[in-house]
């Protein structure tokens, strides 16, 4: 058994070495290191374009506990590892973004977290409005809580498939990109737009939604950006050619 775990703490380990994998410690890094992993259970991971499967970090609920990293296929998921019951919602963790990047190809990165700000949205009797520009530009609709079926599955609702790039399970955040670099933008995004909006509501104060054909816009520019992802990932590429925020 100890030979068994050595083989599979030393593949964890030259994971973590590979370009992929320094990137996803880097992302990883910079969103902890603006508070945005709290103590609760938190998971982030890299589509790999031409291999069918995902790179994926993730940590129990514990400010010590370290993070868990492998490999899993997007189809086939194997759900088992050798952190047992120390990670006992790692499995559904590993079902979770695996259905995720099945039901939408244009996603290229997933971050599962909860964060200070857009965790409170859960509270609200409504979903987060699309009330600034660059929310529509980037989330591309109001943030609403994920259906899940009976054994906590993702079902491909019309939430899901409208192209909106952040999510509620819970009290958890969900965050996709359709590349890796947009991912810690999105993150900061929806914490920035949660924050403003929770402020001002507190207030008793009237908030406005943007406009529908600035909406619209922004909409049809961000589905243009993710059918073009598709396409990327499709041929098993890694998407270029965004522009810049």
């Amino acid at each position: 058994m100890s030979q068994i775990l050595k083989r599979q703490n030393t593949k964890s380990k030259s994971t973590q070495q590979t370009p992929d994998g320094i990137e996803l410690q880097d992302l990883w890094n910079r969103l902890e290191s603006k508070g945005m992993f709290q103590r609760d259970a938190v998971s982030l991971s890299f589509l790999l374009p031409g291999m069918g499967s995902f790179l994926l970090m993730a940590k129990a609920e514990g400010k010590k506990t370290k993070p868990y990293i492998g490999i899993h296929s997007v189809q086939i998921p194997n759900t088992r590892s050798n952190v047992g019951s120390t990670f006992e919602s790692l499995p559904s963790l590993i079902r979770f973004h695996a259905e995720l990047y099945s039901i939408r190809p244009d996603v290229g990165a997933i971050v599962r977290f909860n964060p200070p700000w857009s965790s409170k949205l859960a509270y609200l009797d409504h979903p987060l409005p699309l009330v600034f520009d660059e929310q529509c530009r980037q989330l591309g609709a109001p943030v609403h809580q994920l259906p899940v079926g009976p054994n906590g599955n993702l079902i491909a609702s019309e939430i899901l498939l409208s192209g909106a790039n952040g999510f509620l399970l819970g009290h958890e955040v969900i965050i996709t990109s359709v590349t890796r670099e947009k991912a810690i933008y999105n993150c900061e995004l929806i914490e920035k737009c949660a924050k403003a909006y929770l402020l001002a509501i507190a207030t008793g104060g009237t908030v406005r939604n943007i406009p529908w054909f600035v909406r619209l816009i922004a909409k049809q520019r961000l589905l243009k950006d993710e059918k073009k992802a598709a396409r990327f990932y499709k041929r098993g590429e890694r998407p270029s050619g965004f522009k810049a925020y």
